[in-house]
């Protein structure tokens, strides 16, 4: 008996749970916008890596108890505090595995937030601009940028989406959209726990999928003259179906899914292990894929932050993050790049883990926790051309003022602007670039010098890599 798609597939559901919401925001309000692109500033991109991994931890790490770590009254006394490299001092008790490859790993511990609260936060995570609510249906995501960039330079056999999310439907404010970008520059938010995207569709159930395809070619081919001049969504429609087909007849794409029982124990059976398991997966493919973005939730602890008891705490939080990152750079460091002998896959990846702010620094509050902080905080990178084992910028005793920022703007504290600059500059993209047509008429600028309440530089963190 013939199998038929539908037994192969996923079905619609299931494909929802794989898609997030990222393309069905595209879809819902936005038509295909023709781009008129220019650049509004000097900029060298850097062009040292080929692909950007950016982990999140949504809901906010605390700076002072984690890799700008600030001994008081609020310190627990099991944390096992020890000097991993000259002057850096990191737990043991949280961080065993990253305090092993610190080396390989920069900080920059002068960052300054424009948000205090979750969703706006997370909105300005994955925007890298604040969020402005009569602009924000155009405003594309970070990725959706670089899946326009590199769309240009895409191979006969990129057959994955540039642009993959793991677990974005986690985050406070969800997957955005592609804005004012087509739609076939959206995200594809992968929710691992379902298990969904590692079906192979083959033998049978490919011919029939084959067969179907070509017909739905040929009655597309026919009704274009028909649809001349309207509006702009079937294109992006029309892209999607083509994308997924791709994507179905690929070997490789059930293959980045397989992860070994002994994989899954080393990088951790959960949100963020499966994510960096996977966005290793996605870089040795090759496939077409270039920016990975993963959510690693639940970090908002205002209450028992370091209670053993409670469910959710910061060392599990931190143990989790700590095994798939170290673990992640592991990986990429071990293997070389096909394509230069003398380079990792590390080497040609910038890593780069990032949270919406810090928590409040001294003793914890009445309910043994932290609340929010924006003035102080601080972000990881590796990898991608990054200098590894620099500390850029630095806090006051406990943590709660900047005094040193690390980099050549010396009154100005970086932002979740600079740090994107950072990895639009490692991936050869010029962040000054603008775009200047856009549904609201104002410029839409890479790296916005806008910020909520001030300006903000918008340049690069130079000093990770020289």
């Amino acid at each position: 008996m013939k199998r038929t798609v539908g037994q192969v597939v996923p079905a619609r559901r299931d494909l929802l749970k794989l898609g997030g919401y990222g393309l069905l925001g595209a879809f819902a309000e936005q038509a295909f916008w023709p781009v008129q692109v220019r650049a509004a500033g000097k900029a060298n991109p850097r062009g040292t890596a080929r692909f950007a991994i950016v982990i999140e931890l949504a809901g906010a790490l605390s700076h002072i108890d984690s890799f700008d770590f600030k001994e008081g009254e609020g310190t627990p006394k099991d944390l096992d505090v020890r000097e991993v490299r000259k002057g850096f001092y990191l737990s043991q008790k949280l961080f065993p595995e990253l305090s092993k490859e610190m080396h390989r790993i920069s900080v920059v511990r002068s960052l300054k937030s424009h948000e205090v609260v979750h969703f706006r936060g997370q909105y300005y995570t994955q925007a890298g601009r604040p969020l402005n609510p009569a602009q924000a249906p155009e405003i594309p995501s970070i990725g959706s940028v670089v899946a326009y960039e590199f769309e240009k330079k895409r191979r006969l056999s990129d057959t994955f989406p540039t642009y993959i999310g793991c677990g974005l439907d986690t985050s406070g404010c969800g997957a955005l959209s592609t804005g004012f970008l087509p739609p076939k520059h959206s995200v594809l938010d992968i929710n691992l726990a379902t298990g969904g995207g590692a079906t192979a569709v083959k033998d049978e159930a490919l011919e029939l999928l084959q067969e179907r395809y070509r017909l739905l070619s040929e009655l597309d081919k026919s009704m274009a003259p028909s649809r001349a001049g309207r509006d702009g969504r079937f294109t992006g429609f029309r892209s999607f179906q083509e994308s997924a087909y791709q994507i179905l007849g690929d070997s490789r794409w059930p293959a980045v899914f397989q992860m070994s029982g002994e994989e899954k124990a080393r990088y951790g059976d959960n949100q963020v292990g499966l994510g960096c398991l996977f966005a290793r997966n996605l870089v040795q493919a090759d496939a077409g894929t270039r920016y990975i973005h993963i959510v690693h939730p639940d970090w908002d602890h205002h209450k028992a932050i370091f209670d053993h008891t409670a469910k959710s705490n910061h060392y599990i939080r931190c143990n989790e993050f700590d095994r798939a990152m170290a673990n992640l750079i592991r990986d990429l460091g071990a293997q070389p790049s096909p394509r230069d002998a003398a380079k990792t896959l590390l080497d040609e990846t910038m890593v780069v883990m990032v949270t919406e702010f810090g928590r409040v620094p001294g003793p914890l509050n009445g309910i043994a926790g932290r609340h929010h902080y924006n003035e102080a905080y601080l972000s990881l990178f590796a990898g991608g051309g990054v200098k590894p084992g620099r500390v850029i910028g630095g806090t006051d005793a406990t943590g709660e003022k900047v005094i040193e920022t690390g980099w050549k703007y010396r009154k100005i504290q970086p932002r979740t602007e600079n740090i994107y600059a950072s990895v639009y500059s490692a991936l050869g993209i010029n962040w000054r670039t603008e775009m200047t047509n856009t549904p609201s008429k104002r410029a839409y600028r890479y790296v916005d010098v806008l910020g909520a309440t001030e300006f903000v530089s918008d340049d690069e963190i130079a000093e990770l890599f020289v």
